[in-house]
């Protein structure tokens, strides 16, 4: 709604929207993988293209990361920025690996979502692991 004021109802559904999503990167941080998929429609499009489409593989395939890639240390998970556009949502995510030790890496993500009505309908999320080693000394998200 660019250029114009939108409607206290559509400030509503935004700031409602943006709360689910936020509940939603939480529990992935927390990896309570399984306890997001009621914020999802039972038929969500996701568009990983690493899994077979449905949320239950999405799930299934980061509790496996997740076991693999962080292991026994306590990670550290963080919410960058959330917008909110209407139906769509983009939000950006940083998880270390080590809270303890920053410099083992770990993974930065963009993901969207698309809603219709309280339910998150389409899901994208896209991943780069961050190394050690990695030139920018900016960083991902510094």
């Amino acid at each position: 709604m660019s250029g114009t004021m939108k409607s206290d109802s559509l400030k509503k559904i935004e700031t409602d929207r943006k709360n689910i999503i936020i509940e939603v990167l939480n529990l992935f941080g927390s990896r309570k993988f399984k306890e997001v998929l009621p914020f999802f429609a039972h038929d969500c499009k996701t568009h990983n293209p690493y899994i077979s489409g449905s949320m239950d593989s999405l799930t299934d395939a980061m509790i496996t990361a997740s076991k693999d890639m962080i292991g026994d240390y306590e990670s550290e998970f963080s919410i960058k920025h959330v917008m909110v556009d209407g139906d769509f949502i983009a939000a950006y995510t940083q998880l270390l690996n080590n809270k303890s030790n920053h410099e083992e890496g770990g993974l930065r993500q963009v993901h969207l979502f698309r809603f219709n009505e309280d339910k998150i309908i389409e899901y994208w999320d896209i991943t780069q692991e961050v190394r050690p080693d990695m030139p920018n000394a900016s960083g991902a998200f510094e």
